[in-house]
Formats: structure tokens, sequence, C-alpha cells
């Protein structure tokens, strides 16, 4: 045996359908058509990488041409099985449809099938990677495919079935390999270390197993790195080590630390861990496992939780502090950490423990209450000594109105006038009062509630551009109602982003989109007018030196425009 075939998982691949590890399924399938006969022309095999796709077709093309049979399985032991366990049979010929993609390609397959085998009965063609085909390529393969010379059989093997044509996938016989199991892998790796005299730990092999994500070809070569490396019996922490894993107490202390709000320690725990050389995303990745372990733990669902026996009982007291809610708020803020852009830096995790750490916010939509009754209010009189009419309720007023400012009446005998400006919105716990506008509550309350509206647009797209980022412009210090107090003005402090509204505006279906968010929000639905930050309050005009900051303002002056004043 050659030097390259020595690594594991080429000396350990299976040669029996026996053999085959967790894909009992596929394997009894095929040694039933093989021992009735019954074999089909062309085949698909789908599944994740490590899942034993390739392996599987050496052994069916075994099958077909075994001199002695064995119920089915190969015997692995005459000329035709050894020539292809070492791949120089001239009939089984393996190709790869990432490098041979093409027309060319498929039309040279299809001139050489009708060609007889040289030494086997069948002629075998294993296609790895046929997603890879292109369009035409496959359109090409159809024929052949679909009613190739009796002495030919076609494998396809594919880690992306959804990428292949349909016309690809009805003229074959489709079998889905499963996602190994952990416990499955880890049988396999005691098998395997037993035969090679491998001396490991069962904690540091079980760690190999859950780190090789459902591929045992990934298992057998850290397997094969940690026995090539080490000259004694293999620890857990040698495992952590070799493969730069984090070691498996830090994750378990971060959880535990952002459950119950330690910031402190848990920002420790993850520069600690980058200190010592870990990497963000194997972090990233392996506390989100534990923050699932306890959700399934806290909701009584962890029967299938592959992990240690203390590890599971830190777990257990950790969820015993704890409720169900918070751990699923860890998980989905956790799990939003991203690190795709910024692999190396530890400040993506930062932000998402230390928000973890802070309380959650209590939801209330209900409408805030009044605090206390203001002072009453003497009721303005008119020119002619009587009262003034009061404004209705949702009621706009007359153009010839006077603004509130220049009615008569008096204000009251303590205290600045109400302001207009700060005065946010009637709740829906009840009817409007029949006295003169009011704050109903806190500036802040204003504030919450356009930050909620804000949250609520986060993902809603206008006819051009996504409502959320547009009004993120708007501050909430400066959100305010109008006069009317009803209309919600919405300053921005972007003269482009302005305009990016007011263009989004003009669609009707946005206009109301926005206005059913600060309903949903608000409590009652409120019209609302923009307008930029820093301009006259009595008309919503901009000042002339916010116009001439304005980029568009200056690149116009740059191109030859000429500014002309409006009345």
């Amino acid at each position: 045996m050659t030097t390259s075939s020595q690594v594991y998982y080429r000396k350990w691949r299976p040669g029996t359908f026996s053999d085959l590890a967790g894909q009992d399924h596929v394997g009894n399938t095929l040694r039933q058509a093989v021992m009735q006969g019954r074999v089909s022309h062309s085949y698909l095999f789908c599944g994740t990488r490590g899942s034993g796709k390739t392996t599987t077709a050496r052994v069916l093309s075994k099958a077909i041409n075994c001199l002695n049979p064995q119920e089915g399985d190969p015997c692995d032991e005459c000329a035709i099985c050894v020539s292809i366990n070492e791949g120089r049979n001239l009939d089984v010929i393996e190709l790869d449809a990432a490098s041979n993609r093409g027309v060319e390609e498929i039309r040279e397959i299809r001139d050489k099938v009708h060609f007889q085998p040289a030494q086997n009965r069948r002629k075998v063609y294993i296609i790895d990677e046929a997603h890879m085909l292109t369009r035409e390529a496959s359109n090409a393969f159809l024929k052949t495919l679909e009613e190739p010379p009796a002495h030919v059989i076609f494998i396809l093997c594919t880690t992306e079935a959804d990428r292949i044509l349909p016309t690809i996938l009805s003229r074959c016989q489709r079998y889905d390999f499963r996602r190994l199991p952990g416990q499955t892998i880890y049988d396999r790796l005691a098998y395997i270390t037993d035969r090679e005299g491998v001396a490991i730990q069962p904690d540091a092999l079980r760690m190999v197993s859950r780190n090789a994500g459902g591929s045992m070809r990934d298992a057998l070569n850290m397997l094969e790195q940690l026995a090539v490396s080490a000259d004694r019996e293999i620890t857990l922490r040698d495992v952590e080590d070799a493969l730069g894993i984090v070691r498996s107490d830090a994750y378990l202390s971060l959880a535990q630390q952002m459950l119950a709000g330690d910031t402190s320690g848990a920002l420790e725990t993850i520069n600690q861990v980058v200190w010592e050389g870990g990497e963000p995303r194997q972090l990233h990745r392996q506390t989100l496992d534990i923050l699932r372990a306890m959700l399934l733990l806290a909701w009584d669902a962890g029967d299938t939780l592959d992990l240690p026996d203390d590890t599971l009982a830190g777990l257990r007291a950790a969820v015993q502090k704890t409720d169900a809610a918070n751990i699923l708020r860890a998980v989905r803020i956790w799990g939003e950490a991203n690190l795709r852009y910024d692999a190396p830096s530890s400040l993506p995790l930062e932000i998402a423990a230390a928000e973890i750490c802070r309380p959650a916010p209590v939801a209330n939509n209900a409408a805030p209450a009044i605090a206390a009754e203001p002072p009453a209010q003497p009721q303005p009189q008119s020119a002619g000594g009587g009262r003034a009419p009061q404004p209705q309720r949702g009621r706009e007023p007359a153009r010839n109105d006077p603004p509130p400012s220049a009615r008569g009446g008096q204000r009251p005998a303590s205290g600045p006038p109400p302001s207009p400006s700060r005065q946010p919105p009637p709740g829906n716990g009840g009817p409007a009062p029949a006295r003169s506008p009011t704050p109903a509550a806190a500036p802040d309350s204003l504030q919450g509630r356009w930050g909620e509206v804000v949250r609520r647009l986060g993902r809603e797209k206008g006819s051009k551009y996504n409502l959320g980022a547009l009004l993120r412009d708007c501050r909430p210090d400066g959100v305010r109602l109008g006069d009317d107090n009803a209309t919600l003005v919405l300053p921005f402090s972007n003269a482009a982003n302005l305009d990016r509204m007011q263009e989004e505006l003009n669609d009707p279906r946005v206009r109301d989109t926005i206005e059913q968010a600060i309903e949903q929000c608000f409590g009652e639905r409120h019209p609302f007018t923009v307008t930029l930050a820093g301009a006259n309050g009595d008309n919503g005009r901009q000042t002339r030196s916010s116009v001439q900051d304005s980029p568009l303002y200056r690149t116009a002056i740059g191109l030859g425009a000429r500014p002309i004043e409006e009345n």
C-alpha cells in the first residue's frame, strides 16, 4: 500500500455495505438490489460532506462486478475488488464535475459509453460534485443518463441536490445520506483507535466526534493529527490545544455569567480566551451550543444532548437559577453576533455579552397614565367677554383660526405654559379629557415610543429604500407633536435622507405603512410630517445657514447653479 493511502480516512474506508457507518437505510436497499439483480442505470447520492457518498458508490461498483459476492456484499478479496480499491480498475471511472463541468467533457463521456468494459461486467461512472455541471452540460447529459447502454451505470454524488436540474433528478434513483450522529462517529473512532493502538481518553475521543460536524472524514483527520503529535495517552486538554478549541470550562462559565447578569465577568472571560489564542468564531459557536443545550434543558427536552456529565450538571444548575425566557433572549442576541466581516476581533462578542447581561426591557403597550392632575386652568375669554370655543378632538383647525399663542385668555397661576412640542399623543386607555391640551406623559415616553416605531420598521422595504434606516436619522429627542397636538413632526438630521423619505412618501402605501407602525406603538393613528432639523418652526422651511451647509447645495453651486430666494 502506498504512503498516501496510509491516511486514516483512506486506510479505514468501508469496503462493504455492512461496514457503512450510520447509513443502514442506503446499504440495505442497495444490497437487496444487487441480490435481486435489479440495479438501476443511474443513482443520485445526496448528503453532507464525509457522510459516505463516494465510498458507497465504490462499494456498489464492486458489488455489481465482484467475482464472489457474499449476499449482496462484495468479497473485497477478488482481483476486481482489489483493483477498484487500489484505483486502477479501467471500468470504474471517477470524475470531478467541478473541473469537468462543460459541454465538451459531457460529450466525451457520451461518446465513450458505447465501448464495452475492459475487464468488468459493468462500466461505472462516478461523478462527484454533480451540482457543478453547467446547465448546458446537464442538458447534453439527459439522453445518455436516461437510456445508457446496458453495460453502463452512472452514480452522481452531490452535497447540494437543490442545484441539480429537475430533469436530472427525475432520471435517477435518489438516496439521501444522513448527517452522522456523534455517537456513531465515536463508535467508529473507538474501533479504529483500538486497531491502531492509539491511547486516548474517552472524553477526548468524544470531543473529537462532537467537533467533526457529522463528517467521518473530518473526524478521522482530527484523530490522525492527534495520533501523530502525541507520544503518550491523548487527553482532553491535548485535543483542545491541538485543534484550537476553546477549553470547555471557558464557554460554560461565559454562558453562566451572561445569564447571571455578570457583565464584568463575561467580558473578562471573552478577553482571556482571545488573549490565550482562542478563536472568536469558535468561542461564539461553542457558547451558542451551550446556550442551546440550556434552552433544551429548561424545557425538559435535553435527552439527546451529547455532553460530558460534569458539563450537564453545570448546565442544570445554571438553568435552575434563571427562566426559559431569559435563556431564549440570550440565544437570540448571542446568535445574532456578526463575526463575518471582523472575525479576528472580539468586539461583536463583547457587545452581545453586554446586551445579554443588561436587564430585559419590560414590555408595556398600554397608554401611560397621568401621574398627577395638573392645576385647573381658567378658560380663555373671547373678545366679547364670553368663553372662547374649545377645539374639538379630531377636528382640523380652520384656515383663519388664530394660533394658540394669539388667542385670548390667561395662563395658569404658576408654572410655564404647556409646550406643544413636548406633548405625547393621548393614550388609548379612555376618552380624551375635556380640558385644554396638557402633557399626558413624561417627555421620554414620546422618545421611547418613537424608538419602537423605528425598530418595527427596521426590515420594511419602501419603494427604493429601507424605511427603518431612513427614519433612524430622526433623533428621538427632536420628534415632537405639532400645534394641533396630533401630527408628529419628524426632523431629519441629513438633507439627503429627507429627500429620500419625501421620495418614498410619494407612494401612499409607504405612508400608510408608517402610520400603521405609529398606531401600533402610540395606541392611535397619527398623521406625520417630515422636515429638516434646524428648520424654521413656523413654516417648516430650512434656515439659510442649514441650506448652504448642505452637500447637495454645494454640489449644485459647483456645477454653476444660481441660488434663488423662495417666498
